[in-house]
């Protein structure tokens, strides 16, 4: 939320600048996701709202949701969009085309009924088979990444795509295990209460 925050003031200062977040790995954007969905973007509008404000609708066709959601079809708004001849967006977020298919990780949605992607444009990617193989691709383009640890920041545009699959048992792994550890600090908590009592 804060790097959404960080990019709206740049866009409202009007800075053409790349906006600049932490990096996150897949288990990273897994714990911070309130939805993981893959499916197909099947509907997008634009629209007004409060004070001028672009968001833009979307609707899913949903194929797998691995966190969050059961249905086949989901439907969220997100910041920026094109009305007219009049546009706005934020540096570095996701965007998404009809007809896509998308694996995405979304963040909770805010006040305002709107919804991002984790880390921006990170936590989507666009699944493409290329020679056989169902690959994803992130697009970051208007996104600097900055490496928790060390503090350096990287510029990158389009990665090399990585096996659907292998990403989708990583997000199944991570699951699992946030679970599973949850389960057992509910055991061990409720057997220090009784213990206390």
């Amino acid at each position: 939320m804060v790097a959404l925050a960080c990019a709206l003031v740049a866009l409202s200062l009007g800075v053409a600048e790349a906006s600049t977040v932490l990096r996150f790995s897949p288990d990273d954007m897994t714990d911070r996701a309130a939805l993981i969905l893959h499916g197909k973007v099947v509907e997008k509008r634009a629209r007004h709202l409060a004070k001028g404000v672009i968001v833009t609708d979307y609707r899913l066709e949903v194929f797998d949701a691995y966190k969050g959601f059961k249905g086949k079809q989901f439907a969220f708004s997100a910041y920026g969009g094109v009305l007219g001849k009049r546009g706005s967006g934020i540096s570095g977020a996701a965007s998404y085309r009809v007809n896509e298919e998308i694996l995405v990780f979304l963040a909770p949605i805010n006040k305002l009924g709107c919804r991002a992607a984790v880390g921006l444009a990170q936590g989507k990617y666009t699944i493409r088979v290329v020679e056989g193989r169902k690959l994803a691709f992130r697009d970051l383009e208007g996104l600097r990444l900055m490496d928790r640890k060390s503090g350096k920041i990287e510029e990158i545009h389009q990665e090399q795509g990585v096996a659907f699959d292998d990403l989708v048992e990583r997000i199944k792994q991570r699951i699992a295990a946030n679970k599973k550890k949850a389960a057992e600090e509910d055991t061990g908590s409720k057997g220090s209460q009784g213990r206390g009592n």
